[in-house]
């Protein structure tokens, strides 16, 4: 039996046995969970896609309301096939997320899923991202702009078309972005982590754990577009969306296929200390172009090209990127902040639990390539690892209250700033190599002190998860590349 066949078999026990979780009203199939989401096939025979989709997000479940499902990967769209499969549908055709945003004479171009969950690719508009039309499809069958909406199951095959004809449509599926939950004393250090997807491991510092404390996990994956990087922000979620922005700074991409996990805590702050997270991306995202040592395909020596951990608080305003950024150069204005430390598998020390990115690369955009323009991408990197080191001193200045307990912190928090200006003025003259040196202090110093404890802050994690990137950037992206 094939890796596919088994994976197929299981989603269809999946579907068989996980149980209901809502009442099955009439007309409403089973809800069932895959991977933390829920989902349920509704039959409504002719329903129109804008109906189907105001009925979706009207329906909520545990409190999160629904949509139609978008189907970013190859796993999700299979289950999405076999859940469709075991509803007793006379039509066996369903409506899901996708829609032609605004072209009316090409079939195949402009396909969008709902809540910015990335465009899609077609056969006239090729994309790196997951796509499943079915022959010759999209085709606008009934001529230009006829078939604005994408359904499963045309003939009751495994496979996407444009639709508009509402007699064939059966229903609709909708998706419930819903939170699996993690009990955090299974993640503490000493342990082996706790998984909070497939491909990502989390484990948390030494941390007081109230007694209904747990961690609640949601994961989006999204499409990015290859023209953005270098060039354009993205902001997932929006106004519309209860969930906070996630602003995404043009200088890291997705590669192409990017991953979000929101994790939301009940019962414990994290105040001292990082978070370990460990990202295997092609466990993740198979199909992905880049790990943290380089593609998976071929040999390119460009450090652009690497997989890197990335993680932004669920309130942008608190990242230091949000504000220090739109100072600087605008390449690296966002929200979204690159914490990798060291590679192997792709690891990044965090300071807290908000949201976490999987599947993302440093991409400067076109004419900035190792290859090409080796001088370019050096002096993009010295620029980045410059701006690092902005939003590091922004931070030591900030810590003041963490370390004013005595006269002995309060002279250790003048030594920090005093080695990351002293690191800016060495970087500034090109001396990366002393730098380098003068960071490794600096980490030993923020390892060893004694930072007082400040709801809602932990300076002690953000300045070794900063200072720990910084020291990555000299040594794997800086220094080795140096003209």
């Amino acid at each position: 039996m094939t890796l596919r066949m088994i994976r197929n078999a299981a989603i269809v026990l999946a579907c068989a046995f996980v149980p209901v979780t809502l009442p099955a009203a009439p007309g409403y199939g089973p809800i069932v969970e895959f991977e933390g989401r829920h989902y349920q096939v509704v039959v409504h025979n002719g329903v129109s896609w804008a109906t189907a989709k105001q009925a979706a997000e009207a329906r909520e479940l545990e409190g999160v309301a629904g949509h139609l499902a978008t189907l970013t990967s190859e796993a999700e769209d299979e289950f999405v096939n076999s859940l469709r499969s075991s509803v007793a549908l006379t039509r066996p055709e369903v409506w899901v997320g996708g829609f032609q945003e605004s072209c009316n004479q090409e079939p195949g171009c402009d396909w969008q899923w709902l809540n910015d969950e990335g465009p899609i690719g077609t056969s006239q508009n090729p994309l790196l991202s997951y796509s499943n039309w079915l022959a010759n499809e999209p085709n606008d069958n009934a001529g230009p702009g006829s078939e604005r909406h994408l359904a499963i199951g045309l003939g009751n095959d495994f496979g996407w078309n444009d639709e508009g004809a509402l007699g064939n449509i059966g229903g609709y599926v909708i998706e419930f972005d819903t939170a699996t939950i993690i009990d955090p004393a299974q993640c503490l250090s000493g342990g082996p982590g706790c998984d909070t997807t497939a491909g990502q491991t989390m484990t948390l510092p030494p941390v007081a754990l109230q007694q209904d404390a747990s961690i609640g996990v949601r994961t989006y994956e999204f499409t990015d577009d290859p023209s953005r990087c270098g060039k354009d922000p993205l902001v997932l979620f929006g106004e519309s969306d209860p969930r906070p922005d996630l602003i995404i700074p043009p200088y890291l991409c997705g590669s192409p296929k990017f991953m979000v996990v929101e994790v939301d805590t009940e019962g414990f702050e994290v105040r001292q200390g990082t978070i370990l997270v460990e990202n295997e991306p092609l466990d993740a995202l198979p199909g992905n172009l880049y790990e943290c040592t380089g593609p998976i395909a071929g040999s390119n020596p460009d450090p652009q090209y690497r997989d890197v951990v990335a993680w932004q608080s669920t309130d942008p305003t608190a990242m230091l990127e949000n504000g220090l950024g739109h100072t600087v150069d605008p390449v690296f204005a966002g929200a979204l902040g690159e914490f990798t430390f060291e590679c192997g598998s792709s690891r990044g020390k965090i300071k807290g639990l908000s949201y976490y990115v999987i599947g993302m690369h440093i991409d400067f955009g076109p004419g900035y390539e190792l290859q090409a323009n080796a001088a370019g991408n050096h002096s993009m990197f010295v620029a980045l690892t410059r701006y690092k080191l902005l939003l590091l001193q922004a931070s030591v200045v900030e810590s003041k209250p963490a370390l004013s307990k005595s006269i002995l912190t309060k002279l250790a928090h003048a030594a920090l700033r005093a080695l990351v200006k002293t690191t800016i003025k060495l970087h500034d003259r090109g001396k990366y190599e002393t730098a380098l040196v003068t960071i490794k202090l600096f980490l030993f110093g923020a390892e060893n002190l004694a930072y007082k404890p400040i709801p809602g802050e932990n300076y002690h994690g953000e300045h070794l998860m900063r200072g720990s990137n910084i020291q990555f950037m000299y040594e794997e992206k800086v220094i080795p590349f140096a003209p």
